[in-house]
């Protein structure tokens, strides 16, 4: 037996990929490829090198300076340990290829999908994407993700952007939360998205109800109160083994876990369900699919609403997240309008940019919105101060 006898090349992982995926799976084999033309990786499937150029790219390490809910800046008032944007993008990831991995699904895939779902994030979480929508109407952070891995960021002397998959690229066109909401598709736009990506979406879910719930009591925001009120079945199944630990930290990380393990079992349970009640055994059945089959069960599907509710009323719209939410909104307001007003504030690249926009009488403000979303909450913070403060 030669030492490299057990070496795998591209070709055996995606053949043995091909035999372990159940048969409504995207497989590496079938991909519709790339955008540019380029070699394929030796040793890699076209997903796995997907997410792994994701996790290289620079708008993936910007992540760790947005805000999740508090604001970057907030972060020493809590003991810096609330999840920013990059810690969630991981969670999501983490949960995405679970419960692929359970379902048969091709976790590279849903991997790629969800590290790359909120590249396009603006700064100060959702209130920063609600602010340039009002500024901007045709900004959303999905199509900006798209837009940043197809053309923005600039790694390769032969393609702009990381020429990703189409698959890839669909999914993170496609993916939709309660949030977001996307109307016109580039990519298979009359069929529904692969499982993968369905599993993503539900993923982002499962992550920021969980992760908010420990966040916003780590905050001391919430109280095990707010949630007990509520009278949710989810809630009381979860904390009633959790009432007598001692360790209120313990206690808080248990009760996320316990959430998003609850939550994992039902999606993956009810999904089968689902599969097997409507004869699903290809991909092309699953895209001419009316709807979702990833979901959960109705049952849990209103407890996470309740827990939506809970976290609305007494955590997005508390009084210290306004505060920063607001503080977010208002510097990305005064920097979007000192730009229009005097372009000559702007870098250079993006100068022209929005000259070049002007002159194809296409949205030169879309540019701006674009360069706004690029910022970290840290370097947006920073530019106001250069331009409104002495």
């Amino acid at each position: 037996m030669t030492a490299n006898s057990h070496l795998r090349d591209a070709n055996t992982l995606m053949k043995l990929e091909a035999e372990l995926l159940a048969p409504y799976a995207v497989r590496s084999l079938e991909s519709e490829g790339r955008e540019h033309p380029e070699l394929p990786a030796k040793t890699r499937t076209p997903f796995q090198r997907d997410w792994h150029r994701i996790t290289h790219c620079q708008a993936f390490r910007k992540l760790e300076f947005k805000t999740q809910v508090f604001t970057y800046s907030a972060g020493g008032e809590f003991g810096e340990v609330v999840r920013n944007r990059l810690t969630h993008t991981l969670e999501v990831s983490q949960i995405a290829t679970s419960i692929a991995r359970a379902l048969g699904l091709n976790e590279d895939l849903a991997s790629a999908i969800a590290l790359a779902h909120d590249l396009g994030h603006p700064p100060f979480g959702h209130s920063g994407e609600e602010e340039l929508k009002e500024l901007v109407a045709s900004f959303n952070h999905s199509s900006h993700s798209l837009k940043i891995v197809r053309y923005l960021e600039k790694r390769y002397p032969a393609f702009p952007g990381l020429n990703l998959t189409k698959e890839t690229l669909e999914g993170i066109e496609k993916h939709e939360t309660d949030f977001d909401k996307v109307k016109h598709y580039e990519f298979h736009p009359t069929e529904m998205p692969p499982l993968e990506a369905q599993v993503v979406s539900c993923a982002d879910l499962i992550a920021y109800r969980a992760h908010d719930v420990e966040d916003g009591l780590v905050s001391e925001v919430l109280k095990y109160e707010h949630f007990e009120r509520a009278g949710l079945k989810l809630w009381d199944r979860v904390y009633r083994t959790l009432a007598d630990v001692d360790d209120q930290r313990v206690q808080m990380a248990q009760l996320s876990r316990g959430l998003i393990n609850a939550l994992i079992e039902d999606l993956t349970a009810e999904t089968a369900r689902r599969l097997r009640q409507n004869r699903i055994h290809s991909l092309a059945e699953v895209r001419a699919f009316s709807d979702d089959l990833v979901g959960f069960s109705h049952e849990i599907e209103q407890d996470v609403r309740g827990l939506g509710e809970v976290l609305m009323e007494n955590f997005y719209k508390s009084p210290p997240v306004v505060r920063m939410t607001s503080r977010g909104k208002m510097i990305l307001r005064e920097l979007y309008h000192a730009y229009r007003n005097n372009p000559l504030l702007l870098p250079d690249e993006v100068r022209d940019s929005y000259r070049q926009a002007e002159e194809r009488n296409e949205e030169p403000t879309r540019v701006l919105a674009d360069y706004l979303a690029g910022m970290t909450d840290r370097y947006a913070e920073k530019e106001y101060h250069q331009l409104f403060t002495v």
